[in-house]
């Protein structure tokens, strides 16, 4: 936003329209070709008092244009204000002569009271906003700061946190397939206890069955040897062990009545046996049960089998995929790793522009305001600069809108002339380039190109023209509008100088000739 006392918008034209575009026409290309050969010098004794001879080099381009004074807007240059000032009285017509600091209008004093409430509220909002920004902007700053660390330490740890992830997929597998063998070896335990009575020798029934037929052999050898019934060796309180059923006293060898010591000695064997017989009892009751217990465990573990396979399956399964992840989230770790500097400058950058963007607003809305006070803080507007009206474009009654047009008025100050030139030289022509401008009979003048139209209408497709407008450098209250001059392009600035110089009395001669010649590179010769 330009912020000044009074916003100016220059407007160069070419004199009155009219005169312009008759000028244009009227004026021709000129084109000097010096081609290898050295151009014949002009004798001062020709030309007007105070001109120069066109006399040029094959480095530059002269064409001729007509003159005019530049036009200026008077610019109420205060933006974005909603509420329209009333105009209360015009001091200014046409055709009058301003000075600066001339009053142009005034306003009211209830609507410019409005328009300053306004424009103080947008600085509050825009300097509260900004407040706020400026925490935000702190605190993006330290976040920033925050994930460039996070990534750069998850980039330092992220092959260990893969190799972590790998060997934790991997122990479920393992894990899986341990279950899988352990549930496989119990059904080929239980199969040999259950299908190969492996239970059998485990609680050693044969062999405790064995015990006890030796031994009751043994006791109903002794009981038949001396004599002795059943009831003499349990004492009548004892149980009918397997296999005595043949024993009977009766059957005794020995004539005489059994001994005492006799009788203990087959009570103590008795007392054996019948031990022995718990044993076997015992044995043979966990036996059963086992053949039992086993056919159930058996059965389960069948069942478990494919709970335990698609265990194993599923694992795998989860093994190749969270493999792929990780191998994924390793590789992403790393790249953010590498870009964490990068990224990290971006979110800074984001932040700043956010930041400037409302630090700009609240000094536009200062600008505003200040800008507003110094145009019609009192209630006036006042002309910023000298010239002649040329026309007002307020009135009293209407109201003064933001950014509008107040009058415009010519500057004598300002002069300019607008050439055409071909589409053959314009390539060597660019926007601040420093000419050369002869008039006639008021001396010449340094001037600068300040415009390059874009193509102008031309009889010719292939022979077309280019509107250049060239300024005047230094003081041109000398030279009329709508005067014919000639525009020299490609002159450096010391046969410029050397060329305004000679304009002005001090022209440089040939010590043979007597004459001044432009050679190549635009120099004095």
């Amino acid at each position: 936003m330009n912020r000044k006392a009074t916003v100016k918008r220059i407007v160069l034209f070419g004199g009155i329209f009219l005169v312009i575009l008759t000028a244009a026409v009227i004026a021709g290309i000129i084109y000097f070709k010096a081609g290898g050969e050295r151009k014949p010098a002009f004798s001062f004794g020709t030309i007007p008092e105070g001109e120069m001879p066109l006399v040029k080099s094959e480095d530059m381009t002269a064409v001729s244009g007509v003159t005019s004074v530049g036009i200026r807007e008077e610019i109420f240059g205060v933006e974005n204000l909603v509420t329209e000032l009333e105009i209360e009285e015009v001091y200014l017509r046409s055709e009058e002569t301003v000075t600066e600091g001339t009053r142009v209008l005034k306003l009211s004093e209830t609507s410019v009271a409005q328009a300053r409430d306004e424009l103080e509220q947008v600085l509050k909002e825009a300097d509260l906003a900004y407040r706020s920004g400026l925490i935000e902007y702190e605190q993006s700053k330290i976040n920033a700061r925050y994930e460039l660390d996070s990534k750069l330490l998850n980039g330092e740890q992220a092959k260990e946190i893969y190799e972590e992830s790998l060997t934790g997929l991997q122990d479920s597998v393992d894990t899986a397939k341990e279950r899988l063998l352990e549930a496989q070896e119990e059904i080929a335990e239980y199969q040999s206890y259950v299908n190969e009575d492996s239970y059998r020798s485990y609680f050693r029934v044969d062999e405790y069955q064995a015990i006890y037929d030796e031994t009751l052999e043994a006791l109903k050898e002794k009981m038949n040897e001396w004599g002795v019934s059943w009831s003499q060796v349990t004492g009548q309180g004892g149980r009918d062990m397997r296999g005595m059923d043949t024993v009977s006293g009766g059957d005794a060898v020995q004539n005489t009545g059994p001994s005492s010591d006799q009788i203990q000695v087959l009570a103590s064997l008795y007392d054996v046996l019948e031990m022995q017989l718990k044993k076997l009892e015992q044995a043979e009751s966990d036996y059963e049960s086992a053949l039992v217990n086993g056919a159930f465990e058996l059965q389960t573990l069948e069942l478990k089998i494919p709970e335990l396979e698609q265990a194993l399956a599923e694992a795998e399964k989860n093994y190749q995929s969270q493999l792929l992840q990780a191998k994924v989230t390793y590789e992403k770790a790393l790249a953010n790793a590498d870009s964490a500097q990068s990224d990290y400058e971006a979110a800074l950058l984001q932040a700043e522009t956010t930041y400037e963007m409302l630090e700009n607003n609240r000094k536009d809305a200062e600008e505003n305001l200040e800008l507003f006070e110094n145009s019609v803080g009192d209630g006036y507007f006042y002309a910023s600069e000298d010239g002649t009206v040329l026309r007002t474009m307020v009135r009293a009654g209407r109201n003064l809108a933001a950014e509008s047009i107040v009058f415009v008025y010519s500057n004598p100050k300002e002069m300019t002339v607008t050439v055409s030139v071909s589409q053959e030289d314009i390539g060597s022509i660019a926007l601040e380039d420093r000419v050369y401008i002869q008039t006639s009979g008021y001396g010449g003048y340094e001037g600068t190109v300040e415009k390059v139209n874009p193509i102008s209408d031309s009889d010719s497709r292939t022979n077309v023209a280019y509107s250049v407008v060239v300024k005047f450098k230094g003081d041109t209250a000398a030279v009329p509008a709508n005067e014919s001059v000639t525009v020299i392009f490609g002159m450096d600035e010391e046969a410029i100088q050397n060329a305004i110089s000679m304009t002005e009395g001090g022209l440089p001669r040939n010590s043979e000739s007597g004459n001044m010649e432009i050679g190549n590179g635009g120099r004095a010769k």
